[in-house]
């Protein structure tokens, strides 16, 4: 199997696989946040007064960490706006753009998810490749999904 893909980098769904990616991190900061501005609150009706350091480490937690998370992943996903070519075979996964070149083994993915118009493949972390789907078929899509279930790796 060989495919080969070239394309220009979308933001809509860079950001989308920036959500994903960061789903865990991003709900643990939430519901600290979140349980952090309850204790101001629960706090504030015992008549101790407002706790303005845990209602702003609150506020931090639940709003400005989830914010700076998917906005990291984000502009990382698309740092260089030139096209990229994504080179699929049963040797691994090689991404292109005019400055560089990376190519990755099979065995470097963690698990690929099956995004809506993309396949992002996890290398671990918050490091991924995004591989837009759009031209083509379902049919070759099911082939790269199946190449990489082949080679040990989770698809999602």
């Amino acid at each position: 199997m060989f495919l080969q893909i070239t394309a220009h980098r979308d933001p809509h769904l860079a950001a989308a696989a920036a959500r994903h990616e960061t789903r865990r991190p991003v709900m643990l900061a939430r519901i600290g946040g979140w349980a952090l501005l309850g204790l101001a609150v629960l706090l504030q009706w015992n008549g101790n007064g407002l706790n303005y350091t845990l209602l702003l480490a609150g506020v931090a937690l639940a709003v400005v960490v989830p914010m700076f998370l998917i906005n990291q992943g984000a502009r990382r996903a698309i740092r260089d706006g030139a096209s990229a070519t994504f080179e699929i075979s049963d040797g691994g996964l090689t991404s292109s753009t005019p400055e560089s070149r990376h190519a990755y083994a099979w065995n470097a993915f963690r698990h690929v998810d099956f995004l809506a118009g993309q396949l992002v493949f996890s290398l671990g972390g918050s490091r991924s490749i995004q591989v837009p789907t759009r031209g083509l078929s379902p049919q070759q899509i099911n082939e790269v999904l199946n190449t990489a279930v082949a080679h040990g790796v989770p698809v999602r």
